[in-house]
């Protein structure tokens, strides 16, 4: 009897391979910029005293509070910052096209059938 579910298993175990190694070229271009803006991960105990914060700050209800601070800091932002976030967010269109490119395997268009069309 066919089956919704077993048809999206067949086709995405088809897929696997694909999904692994773009997952690694992923990981190793992010490598790669992740070196070049000479970033460094926090470490485990800057994580753990983060979490243990926000998790005082939802018990004490002051997490409200500190969003008029969040307003008061976005307003107080420089050149410098902005100027950064765009070059982030350049990244990020420029990354999101490449993969649009490569998912389609073409510059402009998406493939499909002729009887497709509405």
């Amino acid at each position: 009897m066919w089956s919704p579910h077993v048809t999206a298993l067949t086709n995405s175990t088809g897929q696997v391979p694909w999904v692994v190694y773009y997952s690694k070229v992923t990981l190793e271009v992010g490598k790669i910029v992740f070196h070049g803006q000479k970033m460094s991960p926090p470490s485990a105990a800057t994580f753990q005293t983060y979490y243990q914060n926000l998790l005082q700050s939802i018990q004490n209800r002051s997490i409200l509070q500190s969003s008029q601070n969040l307003i008061q800091q976005a307003r107080n932002i420089g050149t410098p910052q902005l100027a950064a976030g765009g070059v982030v967010l350049a990244e990020l269109l420029g990354f999101f096209t490449v993969g649009e490119i490569i998912g389609r395997f073409k510059l402009v268009g998406y493939r499909g059938e002729v009887g497709s069309h509405h």
